[in-house]
């Protein structure tokens, strides 16, 4: 018997000690990211790790951030690679830079797909993805 494509769930995040506290922000509707102690650094770091990669220093302190940035890079998605997303496509993908400097990649669920969108402004929102799970995905800012 084969599955309608509506009922094909999408893959979860795989949750561990490292990355909890970001996904568990997320269910919080916060976006919280980690920041190097060491006072010659300070900078925000993401992906979630054990050390900072700009000075490899292993104090990092999960903060809440503003959730602002700007789309440095999009494509379309019009053929997902597993077939949970088939009824999302097309959507749009993006690397965000965040104003607190990491780069996150992120889906934009409004954004248009017919016009770049480099430069825009976004925020930060929170979009249902599993039962008990939301990821981080961004909207279009307001342009100035």
């Amino acid at each position: 018997m084969s599955k309608d494509m509506t009922e094909i769930a999408k893959p979860t995040p795989r949750i561990d000690r490292i990355n909890r506290t970001f996904f568990d922000g997320c269910n919080e509707e916060r976006l919280i990211i980690q920041q190097c102690e060491h006072g010659h650094c300070g900078r925000y770091v993401y992906y979630p790790r054990v050390c900072c990669p700009h000075c490899h220093g292993n104090r990092l302190t999960w903060r809440q951030v503003s959730g602002a940035g700007r789309v440095v890079s999009h494509t379309t998605i019009y053929r997902p690679h597993h077939p949970g997303f088939y009824p999302d496509a097309p959507y749009v993908f993006a690397a965000i830079q965040l104003d607190e400097g990491p780069l996150i990649y992120a889906t934009l669920p409004d954004a248009p797909i017919s016009e770049t969108l480099l430069g825009r402004p976004v925020v930060a929102t929170f979009v249902p993805h599993a039962p008990d799970q939301k990821l981080l995905a961004f909207c279009l800012a307001p342009q100035d």
